[in-house]
């Protein structure tokens, strides 16, 4: 619906619109008054009179008009005043009081009494639908030519030629485009937007609308350049026919949001000069100045520290400090997908819904209470860039349910995390500091004031003992359902986040004391053991690391890729020391800040600048020239690499790693060296070729590296070798063998899935001895395998029967 405008209503503008056609170009009557000056021959003798100055620019229109019609009867002085009350009602650039004050000008010289109080005279009438640009003020003469002329050629038709013509808005388009000067007349666009608001767009700028044509119809300029001006509107209403499917909505405006910021191209300039930077300078600015009350977001939250701010708030005040003006919030909308929220997160900011915990806990707690459903597959999987885990149990439903937020290198089952637990029969909800009770973690919670365990809490609290997780750290507890308050939960849980974030942060960088454990030496035979790989295949691999010095290795989930990886590194560098073996994971905020360089809180008010782990790890290298060193990038196309990597994606390549080649980063200053990457650190990669989400890989950095396809083991003898030295009964071993390797021919020859959507052999290495194994088997079908199939074959029926193939009965 092109009548829509976000800006106001247009209502009684489209009615003044309908009143002039009605009135005066089919019934030749005043709008004013009780004449017919829109007939004929008045109109003819205000075209004669009217001369367009040889200088635009040479004294003012108005007074040349003045001069032009001194001569002329009132009327054609009416007509005059009428027919500037028509070129100025469409632009919105120009003043109501001007427009009121220029209309009255020209109607004195008439010598009758000016209608004030006319409703075509009114605010709502004149307020205006779009900017003319300086252009239209500047060719008014040539505007009102045109406006003549077209009248004057429409006077010539029949009266049922001129009524069937305004009631067929693209004939009447092809018509008007036969007056002289209508290809580059604004008036034309303003004109036909208030005959036929339905069909042409309130866009009156030659510029913008090819630009809008360019962008969304994918037109070249030199395509748009040579079009007509009705061929371009009818790539606009096609446009507008597209977006509107898209968008499930009508009201779509191209100068507001969303349509406004994928189109224009000083916010694609503003977008390019905006860093992180920026934004943290706009978030101290609200801790100063606080959030305006029309500025608080209802929905999202920009989550920083323990804080939490309006996006829309942060990014216009952020292009303020990065351009020297704000962008007004009315230009972009917020919201999953939206420009907004994709520019923040690509500077490596957390967006969140403003109820996510809210939500999820609820959601958690009903389940929970319900005490038989097992399934998680559908909760939310990151939360503020943490891995978000649900556990009910394993086949009998858990006396304490939880939700855990997970870090880099961090597992349920060995690390520490935050981690709510629910002691269903205490009905207690603890926000807890996680710590595994499976395997010693490798890192320890520090700062902790006075901690108090869970065991000690439910001791001291409720006079008994954990079923389990007692030796985690209690936060805050809450009893439910009475004493439950969902918002404090939230701003704990924010702040143990941040804390949890820091400390994985800090230590990635805390190089090993002389008490720990030495690195030991990993050798070849004992690195393939487990991974299910030829000797020769493993071999290859080491060579291309050391030749290419970039590789990746890429296959689906369950394969093990990590694992590999690790293994590999540590072959390579034939140590397993954590100093030279260092492992990041990208997400889709992550950015050049968090990898290279940037700017980030000093906990005093201000900033510093920080390196990333690329930074770190390329300095331990160079420090370090005879050792080889191994970064491995986990999850390395969820990110934006071209910005990740910056201009660093020259110095990636494996004849680039020298002095000579050195450059200043984004971040340098003056006193610092020129950076380059040490001929001695190596990159693996890491890629999941299911995940449905992610962009492709930059061509520019797929070429920097060299890929490897990690395959499932199912069927290869050293996958039942490991099986059956765990105690995995044979039968077992059998049936997953067949079932599963059946299973990955039907995804490989599914034209919709392919080799990239196999399931991997890791869902099952850890099965227990004898007889648990059936039962755990049972159990990752049931609960990991199917909803992975679920989610390959929306129609369900597939997923079902393959659940019955499966499951071992």
């Amino acid at each position: 619906m092109s009548r829509f405008c976000a800006e106001q209503q247009v209502s009684e503008i489209l009615a003044a619109g309908e009143h002039w056609r009605d009135a005066a170009l089919l019934g030749e009557r005043s709008l004013f008054s009780e004449n017919n000056v829109w007939d004929t021959a008045t109109i003819e003798i205000l075209d004669d009179a009217f001369k367009q100055p040889t200088s635009e620019t040479d004294g003012r229109f108005v007074d040349k008009l003045r001069g032009a019609l001194s001569s002329c009867p009132a009327s054609v002085k009416m007509l005059a005043a009428e027919m500037m009350w028509l070129l100025l009602l469409s632009p919105s650039n120009i003043s109501i009081d001007r427009k009121r004050e220029t209309i009255k000008t020209i109607w004195d010289w008439s010598g009758s009494k000016f209608p004030e109080q006319s409703r075509w005279l009114s605010d709502a009438a004149l307020l205006g639908i779009g900017s003319g640009g300086p252009g239209f003020s500047n060719h008014r003469p040539r505007e009102l030519t045109f406006c003549l002329a077209f009248l004057l050629a429409f006077r010539k038709l029949s009266r049922d030629e001129r009524t069937k013509l305004l009631s067929r808005s693209w004939t009447f388009a092809e018509w008007l485009q036969q007056v002289p000067d209508a290809q580059a007349r604004q008036f034309r666009h303003m004109l036909l937007y208030l005959l036929f608001p339905d069909d042409f767009e309130r866009v009156f700028s030659a510029g913008d609308r090819k630009t809008i044509a360019e962008h969304f119809a994918k037109l070249s300029r030199a395509q748009a350049n040579g079009m007509s001006a009705v061929e371009l509107d009818k790539v606009l209403r096609k446009t507008r026919d597209d977006l509107e499917q898209k968008y499930q909505t009508n009201k779509l405006d191209f100068y507001r949001a969303p349509l406004k910021e994928l189109w224009q191209s000083d916010l694609t300039e503003l977008e390019a000069a905006l860093t992180a930077d920026h934004v943290k300078k706009a978030i101290v600015e609200i801790d100063q100045e606080g959030i305006p009350k029309d500025a608080a977001s209802s929905t999202y939250d920009l989550v920083q520290g323990d804080k939490r701010y309006p996006p829309k708030l942060v990014l216009s005040l952020a292009f303020k400090h990065a351009a020297g003006k704000e962008l007004s919030r009315s230009d972009f909308t917020g919201g999953e997908d939206t420009w907004a929220f994709r520019v923040l997160r690509q500077l490596g900011f957390s967006i969140v819904p403003k109820k996510f915990i809210n939500d999820l806990v609820d959601r958690f707690l009903a389940q929970a209470n319900g005490g038989q459903d097992l399934r998680t597959s559908d909760y939310p999987k990151e939360y503020r860039g943490l891995q978000v885990r649900v556990g009910f149990g394993q086949g009998v439903f858990s006396r304490v349910p939880w939700i855990a937020f997970l870090g880099q290198g961090q597992k349920v089952s060995g690390g520490i995390y935050p981690v709510l637990l629910y002691y269903r029969e205490a009905r207690v909800l603890i926000l807890a500091y996680g710590v595994s009770e499976t395997n010693t973690p490798a890192i320890e919670w520090n700062g902790l004031d006075q901690p108090r365990t869970v065991a000690a809490y439910l001791q001291q609290e409720h006079s008994r003992d954990p079923e389990r997780y007692g030796d985690s750290f209690v936060d805050v507890a809450f009893e439910v359902p009475d004493g439950l308050d969902l918002d404090q939960l939230a701003i704990r849980l924010d702040r143990m986040i941040s804390s949890y974030q820091s400390q994985l942060e800090a230590s990635e960088v805390v190089s090993p004391t002389p008490e720990e454990v030495a690195p030991s030496i990993v050798g070849l035979d004992d690195a393939v053991t487990d991974l299910f790989v030829s000797k020769d295949r493993f071999e290859l691999l080491l060579a291309q690391l050391r030749k290419k010095k970039n590789i990746i290795l890429q296959g689906p989930p369950g394969v093990g890729k990590t694992f590999f990886a690790q293994r590999l590194a540590q072959v390579f560098a034939g140590s397993d020391d954590p100093t030279r073996i260092r492992v990041v994971q990208f997400h889709a905020s992550y950015a050049y800040e968090d990898f290279v360089q940037g700017y980030r809180p000093d906990g005093k008010g201000g900033f510093e600048r920080r390196d990333g782990i690329f930074m770190r790890a390329c300095q331990l290298a160079k420090d370090d020239p005879g050792q080889p060193y191994v970064l491995i990038i986990d999850e390395i196309n969820r990110a934006n690499l071209s910005k990740v990597f910056g201009e660093l994606l020259m110095l990636v390549e494996s004849d680039k790693r020298d002095k000579k080649f050195a450059l200043e980063l984004a971040y340098s200053t003056e006193d610092d060296e020129r950076f380059y990457i040490p001929d001695n650190l190596h990159i693996i990669g890491l890629m999941n070729t299911a995940d449905r989400s992610l962009a492709l890989v930059d061509y520019a950095l797929r070429r920097r590296f060299k890929f490897f396809d990690i395959t499932p083991g199912f069927e290869t003898p050293e996958f039942q070798s490991y099986l059956l030295g765990r105690g995995v009964p044979e039968p077992v071993i059998a049936h997953l063998r067949v079932n599963l390797g059946q299973l990955n021919k039907a995804i490989a020859q599914d034209r919709d899935l392919g080799s990239g959507f196999l399931i991997g052999h890791s869902y099952f290495c850890d099965l227990p001895a004898e007889e648990d194994a059936e039962d755990a088997y049972n159990e990752i079908v049931e609960h990991e395998i199917i909803p992975l199939l679920r989610e390959y074959w929306y129609e369900g029926s597939q997923a079902e029967d393959w659940r019955q193939k499966l499951l071992k009965r």
